[in-house]
């Protein structure tokens, strides 16, 4: 972990760094082309970061010797790359990403407590032996197939909430609200616009305060790529999270919060 980020050891074309372990970002693989010198790429459009910054992508025909933790590659092909100097302000050996397709077609456990993310192909029975389940939260997609979508409350208010493991979490909602959810202990113990959040409840279940949620009273600047039309939105990363063993099982729309 580096901060609230979940990243990988690994190396591309002999430059050693961390690679992000991130659901929000949708290709297998990533790179950071400002710390990885590729040739031969091509612009093929532009992106975003969930916090609105936008940014020129290209695509790589061949990228060799990809290692990704203990996993070693000869090459591979037709990978995105970007110049991701924002990202090396969290660690400044950043070379990329991985993300959805890397794991697709398998159910992830992510174990923040013991750093490790495990991948399973096969059934329920065999993830969850030996687990405790303290909550099973269905889950819907839009636009974007890695970005799992639960509507929740937040006391009497509706919202949309958004798992993402690249970030800590933050409200996106409007004056009028931000005001209600203050007044009626929502939101509480103001630091710059920093809250603990409580009464959230998601799947019928009620869950633990999230400290330090940053609310912000623009528009949540990915809710269009992502397909989100609901003006509040809660996106949920390492600030919940954290407090519990996850598990992520995008073939059952199925996420299951485990005790740790």
């Amino acid at each position: 972990m580096v901060q609230e980020f979940p990243f990988v050891e690994g190396e591309i074309s002999g430059v050693k760094g961390k690679l992000m372990l991130d659901t929000g970002m949708e290709q297998a693989l990533t790179i950071n082309d400002h710390r990885v010198p590729l040739t031969g790429g091509h612009l093929s459009g532009t992106g975003y970061f969930g916090s609105g910054q936008t940014f020129q992508t290209r695509m790589n025909e061949v990228v060799p010797n990809i290692k990704i933790g203990a996993m070693q590659y000869n090459r591979a092909t037709q990978v995105a790359s970007q110049d991701s100097t924002l990202l090396e302000e969290i660690t400044p050996d950043f070379i990329g990403w991985i993300g959805y397709y890397f794991w697709h077609g398998y159910a992830m456990k992510l174990d923040y407590a013991r750093l490790e993310a495990t991948f399973y192909k096969g059934p329920a029975e065999e993830y969850l032996a030996g687990e405790k389940v303290l909550a099973v939260i269905p889950f819907e997609t839009s636009k974007l197939l890695n970005h799992p979508l639960v509507h929740i409350k937040i006391g009497n208010v509706d919202a949309m909430a958004a798992f993402d493991t690249g970030q800590y979490g933050s409200l996106f909602t409007d004056e009028q609200t931000k005001a209600l959810l203050v007044q009626t202990g929502s939101l509480s113990n103001e630091r710059d616009n920093d809250f603990d959040l409580k009464d959230l409840t998601m799947g019928g279940k009620s869950l633990p305060v999230i400290p330090k949620i940053h609310v912000s009273t623009s528009v949540f600047p990915a809710a269009e790529p992502i397909g989100i039309s609901e003006r509040n939105i809660l996106t949920i990363g390492y600030g919940l999270l954290s407090q519990y063993k996850t598990i992520w099982d995008w073939k059952s729309h199925r996420i299951y919060f485990l005790a740790r």
